[in-house]
């Protein structure tokens, strides 16, 4: 037998037990479990310098959609990446009190052809940067 026979001969449905995790009180409780597990993470908080390419500081060209108030779409090693929707915001500000220090960025994580992306608008160098990669 293979590597992974477990998994190929679990069954997903057993006798009367419902399928449906989202029917009975929403997503925020299946949403909260994910979140406790040690591989659901947010790719801008993975360790820089571990090889594993998903968290990085690239300078990207963004273009803004103004009346949506998110980016339309970002050029990354020559590709234009189209941006469907953001899927979540956030902003990031520490060391404010000390200028050489201070980090000031509004956060995008946005689904694009091609995959889930960070995106972050730098004030304090008024520049876009592709902060994360998520698989």
């Amino acid at each position: 037998m293979g590597r992974n026979t477990e998994i190929r001969q679990f069954d997903a449905l057993p006798a009367g037990q419902p399928m449906d995790l989202l029917s009975a009180h929403g997503a925020l409780p299946v949403i909260r479990e994910l979140l406790r597990t040690p591989w659901v993470r947010r790719a801008s908080d993975l360790p820089s310098g571990d090889g594993s390419g998903k968290r990085a500081e690239v300078a990207v060209d963004v273009e803004w959609d103004g009346a949506l108030g998110r980016p339309a779409a970002f050029l990354y090693k020559g590709k234009r990446h189209v941006v469907d929707t953001v899927v979540q915001q956030w902003a990031v500000e520490s060391a404010w009190w000390d200028r050489p220090r201070a980090v000031s960025r509004r956060c995008f994580r946005v689904l694009a052809r091609g995959g889930v992306w960070d995106l972050a608008y730098d004030r304090t160098r008024e520049a876009w940067l592709l902060i994360g990669v998520v698989d």
